[in-house]
């Protein structure tokens, strides 16, 4: 994730930010969905390109039965996925191998 591009959020808040991440995640586990959408969202507004954020916006929009919306957020999150993966060509991309495997499996299911 790219932090260079983190809006309204410096180095020490990002403790904060992964709660709040944390707590929308919570909504959508719990099946609250609209409420985990616009956490999602209110997140992604502020850091546009953390993966996480807009990975669960992705599911909770699947979850809620919003196909289109779920669809172009979870394209959205290949694209920040594979700009992240390239970024760090060098490191390890496992993790960046398997979101994009569970993006794909999510999007071949809303085609």
């Amino acid at each position: 994730m790219s932090k260079s591009k983190a809006k309204g959020v410096r180095t020490q808040e990002f403790t904060e930010f992964d709660q709040r991440v944390g707590k929308a995640w919570s909504l959508h586990i719990q099946g609250q969905d609209e409420a985990a959408i616009a956490e999602f969202k209110a997140l992604v507004d502020e850091w546009p390109d953390h993966i996480d954020a807009n990975y669960g916006l992705a599911l909770a929009y699947k979850a809620a039965r919003y196909s289109d919306q779920a669809r172009e957020q979870f394209q959205k999150v290949r694209q920040y996925i594979e700009a992240e993966r390239a970024r760090q060509a060098g490191d390890d991309t496992a993790r960046f191998q398997m979101l994009l495997r569970m993006v794909d499996q999510h999007l071949a299911t809303l085609s």
